[in-house]
């Protein structure tokens, strides 16, 4: 990595792209989710869940990259924030700071998305909850009109006195 402000910048705007390239691909895993969810696919569901995680980690293995770079940009150059260095006139600045708010959105998206499948599956939940109360009820019901036969068959006595 080149040591210069514009060097810190240009790495900082290649992992963000990399960032929104993973956040995509969240959308669209979440997206999927919500068909799932919609058809009650618990297997494709748990699939998906599984690759959102991969995703969230490529994501934080991201961010702390980035974090490592930007304190390392920020100490160099003295500054505390990409407005501040935007000022000192660094090339690639202005380009960052509309990837991040690029991410920013993805993340808003996302956020929603997961707001209405977190809804979903709770009521769901809740339509799977009253099922199993009412085949629980029916059970209940069911051996109260036909008692269990006893699995011993009846004994007799057999009186052989005259």
């Amino acid at each position: 990595m080149n040591n210069t402000p514009e060097g810190y910048i240009q790495r900082l705007t290649e992992i963000s792209e990399k960032k929104i390239n993973y956040l995509k691909d969240m959308v669209s895993l979440t997206k999927a989710q919500t068909e799932s969810i919609s058809e009650e696919g618990m297997d494709g569901l748990r699939k998906l869940i599984n690759e959102k995680q991969t995703k969230i980690d490529e994501i934080n293995s991201a961010d702390e990259e980035f974090n490592a770079c930007f304190a390392a940009f920020k100490q160099k150059l003295g500054v505390k924030s990409l407005e501040e260095a935007g000022a000192l006139g660094i090339k690639g600045v202005k380009e960052l700071q509309e990837l991040i708010c690029r991410i920013m959105d993805l993340l808003t998206e996302i956020s929603e998305i997961e707001k209405q499948n977190k809804e979903k599956a709770n009521s769901l939940l809740d339509n799977l909850g009253a099922k199993i109360r009412e085949i629980r009820e029916g059970r209940r019901v069911s051996s109260a009109y036909s008692p269990v036969a006893s699995l011993s068959p009846p004994s007799y006595f057999i009186d052989k006195k005259k």
